[in-house]
């Protein structure tokens, strides 16, 4: 079965910019940590140097370390959308094809992709929607739609 490309993966600005913030702030408290404890390891290791000293060997000692976290940042925010977006992808679609039914519009078989979470609710989507169907309340047309949350439903 083919996977079209994703165009778009920030698709759900309320629930991923939420993990994205969660993810920024978490990290912010790791590096205020980690240098706090690391300032105060410099400290008592030698009590009797001045606080200027203590803060450049900190950052010779630990600097590089700061610039890799830095560094390291877009890629776990990048990474975050991305595996966000096999949950907040087949969500999105799943609003989209019931906003179509709702419209009175013949909309086709929900199918996520095999890598999407939520396989389920594409299953338990389309039972519900074949029962409506049989007692005349939505049409669904037949053929199934690998749906991504670009793809519009035939």
């Amino acid at each position: 079965m083919s996977h079209p490309d994703r165009k778009k993966i920030y698709v759900d600005p309320r629930v991923q910019g939420a993990l994205v913030k969660r993810l920024i702030i978490h990290w912010a408290m790791f590096i205020v940590a980690s240098a706090v404890i690391a300032f105060c390891l410099q400290v008592l290791s030698n009590p009797f140097q001045s606080i200027g000293q203590h803060a450049q060997n900190l950052w010779w000692t630990h600097g590089p370390f700061l610039l890799v976290m830095t560094f390291l940042l877009p890629v776990f925010v990048f990474d975050t959308i991305r595996l966000s977006h096999r949950f907040a992808g087949p969500i999105y679609r799943l609003r989209q094809t019931i906003r179509t039914i709702a419209q009175g519009k013949p909309t086709a078989r929900l199918k996520f992709r095999d890598f999407d979470f939520w396989q389920g609710l594409a299953e338990d989507f389309n039972r519900m929607v074949d029962r409506l169907s049989s007692h005349g309340v939505t049409e669904f047309v037949e053929d199934e739609l690998e749906c991504s949350p670009t793809t519009e439903a035939k």
